[in-house]
């Protein structure tokens, strides 16, 4: 193979692998939201019972409403000797009715509520455990992802640094020309010539080019695609 051919093969198989480890690193955010996600699936019904233990012991029971009622009860009982008309007595106990009804409701809440409360606290380390278990599964996976992240900014970090260094041995008007053929190929200015055709057209090349390949004595260029040329004419499973 020509020299010149060898370093922008290197060249490009850096380039190449660069380009994954860019888009690798890219993924990792989203591993990441992966890894939260599983957690908020055991974490959200231990927060929600959390907050509605909060909320109903925050009501602290029917006694003060009660308390409210009674009172209302007793003002109502008050105005019964001062009443005169049928229309005041008839209203009067319509009202009686009505507070009555209002401190049933009130004391089926409250043990509606008393159940409730009573069903959440003993959900609540099931639950938790959950949680905690679900930490405990991801703890690995967030540890491995970081280590992932670690590497992949290492492995870069080097493959630019070694990229860099063969750069500057490659003669810049090549160096030039590869760049060139590369943005307009999808970052492939190389390609290799199996069975007389192009692999990155697919283009048949011409005997004499082939010719020139085996000689390796100039870089040869498809005309199909015009990326870089070189001989690679192995047996499959080779």
């Amino acid at each position: 193979m020509n020299s010149t051919v060898a370093q922008l093969l290197k060249l490009q198989q850096m380039d190449l692998a660069i380009r994954k480890l860019g888009h690798d690193l890219q993924q990792i955010p989203k591993k990441s939201r992966l890894i939260d996600e599983k957690i908020r699936g055991v974490k959200a019904p231990y927060d929600e019972a959390l907050a509605a233990v909060a909320e109903l012991e925050q009501r602290g029971g029917p006694e003060a409403g009660l308390r409210a009622l009674d009172e209302k009860e007793r003002a109502l009982k008050l105005k019964m000797p001062g009443i005169r008309t049928n229309e005041e007595y008839s209203a009067l106990l319509k009202e009686m009715d009505a507070t009555k009804k209002e401190r049933e409701q009130m004391e089926d809440r409250s043990l509606l509520d008393m159940e409730r409360l009573e069903k959440l606290r003993a959900e609540l380390p099931a639950l938790e455990a959950a949680y905690r278990d679900g930490e405990a599964a991801v703890a690995a996976e967030r540890d491995a992802l970081k280590a992932e992240h670690e590497a992949l900014e290492a492995d870069l970090l080097k493959c630019k640094k070694d990229r860099q260094a063969l750069q500057s041995s490659i003669h810049q008007g090549w160096f030039r020309k590869y760049n060139t053929i590369a943005a307009q190929r999808n970052g492939l200015a190389v390609a290799p010539v199996k069975g007389g055709t192009c692999q990155g057209c697919f283009v048949g090349v011409r005997p004499k080019l082939v010719q020139d390949l085996h000689y390796g004595e100039e870089v040869v260029f498809c005309e199909g695609c015009q990326r870089v040329l070189y001989l690679d004419d192995e047996p499959a499973g080779s």
